[in-house]
């Protein structure tokens, strides 16, 4: 049994913020039809790293955002289409998309014209800069990926080295974290309808999100007045040191943390400095003084060596692994935090899963991502005749 068994899930979604969100759903249990446009689908299918056999071609990327979903194809520019898609949401709890703003409610098929269809079902919009028509900013029709939105939430202007040019964080972030406020969003409008009856319009602007995601950094200017300067965290020691064999993180937010790393490292001299007195004067000076001076002692050791020595301390450190060493951690694998997927074109891949875990309940099941309309006939001609069977309890004489 799983979470969200008897929850559908109606999908229009492409490249990965509603992807993600619906994936997530699907992880618990939800069934989640893709509803995609005839012959191309989701443009993600055409990513590389693409796989081609005799069959077909399947990409990686792809794989990853809708493994254990279903595809439909419909032409939502035709009439034909849109009714298909009405009779599908008829009989579904959720819908979540992410396209471009002002294309549902222009073809007639907007969350205003599917609670006229359904109303109970939770309607998820996931945008560069919101939809909703009682929040309206001056942006909300501009088209946004994942990078602008890092950039108009200021995460840019944060990441990245000192006095250089300002750098994208993790391609996906702001994508995937939508999705995830997106996820959580549905499950709280889902709640509601419980006692309601009724659905509900979500939200989800990926620039609110990563703003949100901000506010340290906006808590300090509010506080301070002070601009954080990029590559460098003023009021937190913070940042990598060389091992023999990499590097090491760390975060010294106290004063505590502090005197215990200097024990740990025998360096007692450097808790009487004056220029390593406060934790301010520390972040600052964290790379010219105690970055060379700590290195003296970390780097005739491995990475294992220091995190197990000052983690035994109670200091926060951890290995800056590779993508490699994340791929094959035995940790991870101990977590059950991948999947061995089998796909008929690509073979036997390992993914990773959501990280959503209930031990109550199963775990995902390793399916992969459908071929491009591969439940048609199954889905839409049920759709179609419970449509069908609707429309002749409601004409029939009481």
């Amino acid at each position: 049994m799983k979470p969200l068994e008897g929850i559908r899930v109606i999908e229009v979604g492409q490249y990965i913020a509603a992807p993600y969100c619906a994936l997530m759903l699907a992880d618990q249990g939800a069934e989640v039809i893709k509803v995609e446009r005839p012959f191309r689908g989701d443009p993600r299918r055409e990513y590389d790293p693409l796989v081609t056999s005799e069959i077909g071609s399947l990409s990686g990327g792809f794989l990853t955002y809708n493994r254990g979903k279903k595809s439909v194809t419909l032409d939502l520019n035709s009439e034909e289409g849109r009714q298909s898609y009405r009779e599908l949401v008829a009989g579904a709890d959720v819908v979540v998309e992410n396209l471009r703003p002002g294309i549902v409610e222009k073809l007639g098929i907007g969350y205003a014209e599917l609670r006229e269809v359904n109303p109970r079902v939770i309607y998820a919009a996931i945008s560069g800069y919101g939809r909703s028509p009682v929040r309206q900013g001056p942006y909300a029709d501009r088209p946004a990926f994942d990078t602008v939105a890092q950039a108009m939430g200021g995460m840019m202007d944060v990441t990245g080295e000192i006095s250089g040019p300002p750098l994208p964080g993790v391609t996906g972030f702001a994508d995937i974290y939508s999705g995830v406020h997106a996820g959580f969003g549905i499950l709280t409008a889902l709640q509601a309808r419980g006692r309601s009856g009724h659905g509900a319009f979500v939200d989800i602007s990926m620039y609110d999100v990563v703003a949100s995601l901000m506010e340290r950094e906006l808590m300090l200017w509010e506080f301070t007045g002070n601009r954080r300067e990029r590559g460098l965290d003023a009021y937190a020691p913070v940042g990598t040191l060389a091992a023999s064999d990499g590097h090491v993180a760390f975060i010294l937010p106290t004063q505590d943390m502090w005197v215990r790393l200097c024990r740990a490292v025998d360096r007692l001299d450097l808790l009487t400095r004056k220029d390593l007195e406060t934790v301010r004067s520390r972040s600052v000076n964290f790379g010219s003084v105690i970055r060379p001076e700590l290195e003296a002692w970390t780097r005739q050791k491995t990475r294992r060596e220091i995190v197990e020595h000052l983690s035994s301390r109670g200091l926060p450190v951890g290995e800056v692994q590779t993508i490699e060493e994340v791929f094959s951690c035995s940790h991870l694998s101990q977590r059950e935090m991948f999947l061995d997927v089998d796909d008929p074109i690509a073979g036997r891949h390992r993914v990773i899963r959501t990280p959503l875990r209930i031990d109550e309940y199963e775990v995902p099941g390793a399916h992969s991502a459908p071929q491009l309309g591969a439940h048609n006939a199954d889905l839409l001609s049920a759709a179609r005749c419970t449509a069908a069977n609707a429309t002749t309890r409601d004409t029939l004489p009481s």
